[in-house]
């Protein structure tokens, strides 16, 4: 990126598909946190299973999976990007009820 509040392009986001989920199938991590709500939903859908929200405080948060080629799943969920409308007190309780 060039600077700050900039978004990747549509060819940028294609292009990551494959650096996702080559770092997914090489590392095999239990969780993913998704840094902003811009990146969340340009996620790919391939191997993708919609999750029940996590909710705290009376506000949602998205969250699915992604299975593996071994069948593991690898959970995911979406936090506000640190730059905006971001509380450390809330998203440390979001991402601990994300681990439970």
């Amino acid at each position: 990126m060039g600077g700050p509040r900039e978004a990747g392009t549509s060819e940028q986001y294609r292009q990551a598909v494959k650096a996702l989920y080559d770092m997914m199938e090489k590392y095999q991590p239990e969780y993913i946190i998704v840094w902003g709500n811009r990146l969340w939903d340009k996620l790919p859908g391939e191997h993708w299973t919609d999750g029940s929200d996590i909710v705290v405080d009376g506000y949602r948060v998205a969250a699915g999976a992604y299975t593996l080629a071994s069948g593991r799943r690898v959970k995911v969920m979406a936090v506000n990007h640190p730059s905006v409308g971001y509380s450390w007190d809330y998203c440390h309780r979001v991402i601990k009820e994300f681990l439970n």
